[in-house]
C-alpha cells in the first residue's frame, strides 16, 4: 500500500491569499446525472428532458443526499433531500448546471457535477419513490417552480454583496430580502442554507450573476431583487459608501470637497476603476474574469472620518453610519474627521456661523 498519493504532488502547492470564498467541489453539493440524460451544452440552454430522465435524476440525487452522513447520522431528512433534488432539476432545466460546462470557460477550476456511466446508472439502487412523492406534491412543486427565478437571484445577490454563498450570520439577510419579495417564508420549503449550498452551489458564480442580470433585464426578477442588482460587491463597499457620504455632506457644506480635495480626487479615480467591471472590486473578482481593484484606504481616511464624526453628532441612527467599511477606513484619521465634522455641525445648527471654506466652493 502506497504511503502517499503521488498525483497530489503535481501542480501548485498553495491556495493563495484568499479573500472571498474558496470554491472547491464538495460531495453534498454535487449534482448527479444519469447516463444519457440530456443536458445544456452552453449556459441557459434548456434541454428537452424526458419524464423518465427527470424521475431518474430526482431519484439518484435523493439517494445520494440520503447517503451522506455526519457523525454516523443522516445529513438530510427525506423532506430535505427531495426538495434539494427538485431545485437541482429545475436548475438543470434552466441551463444553469451541466456536466458539459467546461469549468475553465467560467473562470473556475472546480465542478460540482458528476455523470454516472451506463453501468453505474443501470445498477443504481433506487430509493422508494413513495418517499419522494410524499414530499414533492404538485402544490409544493408549483410553489418552488414559480418562484425559482427569485430563489436563484436571491443567492446571487447575497454572494455578490457578502462574498460567500452562506454563513450563519447571513440568515437574517436572506430572510429579510425574501420577505421584501412578499413571499410566504413557509412556502420556501427549504432552509436558506440548503438553498445556497446543497441545492444551487453547483451553479458557477458567473452563471449565477448572469442569470440574475438577465432576469432583471427581462423583468422576471422580483422588484426587491431587481433594485439590488448594482449593490457594491463584497470588498468594494468602502469607496461607494464614501461617495454617498461626501455627496450628503456637500449638501450642507459644499466646501467640504475643496477642503478634502486630494482625498476626493483619489476617491474619484478609484470609483472610475471600479466602474470598469461589475466585479472589479469584489473579493471574488477572479471568478468573473477580472482583477480586483486595490486602493489605499489611508488616502480615503480623512473623508471617512469626517463622515463618521458628522453622523455621530447629527444622527446616530443613519444607515450609512452602520457600514463596517466606513468605520474601518475612518479609524485612520479620527482627529481630521472630528475637526471638520464639528464645523459641519455648527453650520447645520447655527445659521449665524459662516465658514467660508465649507459653505462656499473655494478656488485656489
Amino acid at each position: 500500500m502506497a504511503l502517499v498519493v503521488l498525483n497530489d504532488l503535481n501542480g501548485d502547492h498553495y491556495l493563495g491569499l484568499q479573500e472571498g470564498e474558496v470554491l472547491v467541489s464538495t460531495r453534498p453539493n454535487t449534482v448527479y446525472f444519469p447516463d444519457g440524460m440530456k443536458v445544456a451544452h452552453t449556459k441557459f440552454d434548456k434541454p428537452e428532458i424526458t419524464q423518465d430522465e427527470a424521475d431518474l435524476f430526482i431519484a439518484i440525487n435523493f439517494a445520494m443526499l440520503k447517503a451522506e452522513k455526519r457523525n454516523g447520522a443522516d445529513m438530510f431528512t427525506d423532506h430535505q433531500a427531495a426538495i434539494i433534488a427538485y431545485h437541482r432539476l429545475v436548475a438543470v432545466k434552466e441551463g444553469l448546471i451541466s456536466p458539459d460546462f467546461v469549468a475553465a470557460n467560467f473562470n473556475v477550476n472546480y465542478t460540482e457535477t458528476f455523470r454516472l456511466d451506463k453501468a453505474a446508472t443501470d445498477k443504481f439502487a433506487l430509493p422508494d419513490k413513495n418517499k419522494i412523492s410524499a414530499v414533492l406534491t404538485p402544490l409544493i412543486q408549483k410553489e418552488i417552480a414559480t418562484t425559482f427565478t427569485d430563489r436563484v437571484c436571491l443567492v446571487a445577490f447575497v454572494f455578490r454583496a457578502r462574498g460567500h454563498h452562506y454563513t450563519a450570520d447571513y440568515e437574517d439577510l436572506y430572510d429579510r430580502i425574501w420577505k421584501k419579495c412578499r413571499y410566504d417564508p413557509l412556502k420556501l420549503h427549504i432552509s436558506f442554507q440548503h438553498l445556497a449550498t446543497n441545492a444551487l452551489h453547483a451553479i458557477f458564480p458567473s452563471i449565477l450573476d448572469d442569470f440574475w442580470s438577465d432576469s432583471v433585464t427581462s423583468m422576471h426578477a422580483n422588484g426587491a431583487l431587481a433594485k439590488r442588482i448594482d449593490v457594491a460587491p463584497a470588498g468594494s463597499a468602502g469607496p461607494y459608501v464614501l461617495r454617498q457620504g461626501i455627496e450628503d455632506l456637500a449638501m450642507i457644506a459644499p466646501g467640504i470637497r475643496t477642503r478634502l480635495r486630494d482625498a476626493v480626487a483619489y476617491l474619484d479615480r478609484v470609483l472610475v476603476e471600479l466602474a470598469k467591471h461589475r466585479f472589479a472590486g469584489s473579493v471574488n473578482a477572479k471568478y468573473y474574469g477580472t482583477a480586483k481593484v486595490k486602493f489605499d484606504e489611508k488616502q480615503l481616511s480623512a473623508i471617512a472620518a469626517t463622515i463618521v464624526s458628522a453622523i455621530d453628532g447629527l444622527t446616530e441612527d443613519a444607515p450609512i453610519g452602520k457600514s463596517p467599511a466606513l468605520r474601518r477606513i475612518a479609524s485612520n484619521a479620527p482627529i481630521t474627521g472630528a475637526v471638520l465634522a464639528r464645523t459641519i455641525r455648527e453650520i447645520s445648527t447655527r445659521s449665524e456661523v459662516v465658514n467660508t471654506l465649507l459653505i462656499e466652493e473655494v478656488t485656489e
